[in-house]
């Protein structure tokens, strides 16, 4: 990638306020890396559960823990389907997100719900940090002029669970250039390429050539040593 031009990404991770949000919010969807990552949820949402809990389901246990969605009163599931999930975090600023320690990765998009559905304008959407970073993404070995890429859209028609629906679409990214990535997916309604709102789900990607301040992610960086 050498001779291709650097992308600049200058756009913050920033929850808008309840009423922008109201305003402006467009869908945003499940997403996951296929590579080894840990869950950090928001704590107004999801708890952990111990064994002496009566609500705990060893088949769901990581670490002796297991995932609870207080909101929906449920194991969710849609986390668990990430395939490398490897323990549990709170989030230190109420970003549900799953955090891995990889600059080539496979994302994956799922269409996870309660009934079929149709996931149209789908979109996945970059923000590099630093903010200010000159930054080369690649996705499916393409490299992108702008901070959004559009995907095709994801019939969600298979049952895969009592309840509830799945498909999934999977692309393969990769960057250069910053320490940070994190990705969302969400449905482009207004044809812009902006995203409005706080995604429900995220990825944040740790650059692992890229040295980062000590953090408490020991059992992702582990892997890669």
């Amino acid at each position: 990638m050498g001779t291709k031009k650097g992308i600049v990404l200058a756009f913050l991770w920033l929850p808008c306020s309840s009423a922008a949000v109201a305003a402006a919010a467009e869908p945003s969807y499940l997403i996951y890396p296929s590579s080894a990552a840990v869950f950090r949820f928001d704590s107004g949402r999801y708890e952990l559960l111990t064994p002496s809990d009566p609500k705990f389901e060893a088949g769901f246990a990581i670490g002796g823990q297991m995932l609870w969605d207080r909101a929906e009163n449920r194991v969710p599931l849609e986390v668990y389907r990430a395939p490398d999930l490897i323990g549990f975090e709170p989030s230190p600023n109420g970003t549900s997100e799953f955090v891995t320690f990889r600059n080539n990765f496979e994302v994956v998009v799922d269409g996870f719900a309660s009934a079929p559905r149709t996931l149209g304008s789908l979109c996945l959407r970059f923000w590099p940090e630093p903010a200010s970073a000159v930054v080369q993404i690649e996705v499916d070995g393409l490299p992108l002029q702008h901070w959004t890429t559009p995907l095709p859209a994801l019939d969600v028609v298979t049952p895969v669970a009592p309840g509830f629906y799945s498909d999934t679409r999977a692309v393969v990214c990769s960057w250069t250039g910053a320490s940070v990535m994190r990705v969302i997916a969400f449905s482009d309604k207004n044809g812009d390429g902006a995203f409005q709102g706080t995604p429900r789900f995220g990825i944040l990607a740790l650059n692992a050539v890229v040295a980062v301040a000590p953090t408490t992610w020991g059992r992702v960086k582990s892997l890669y040593r």
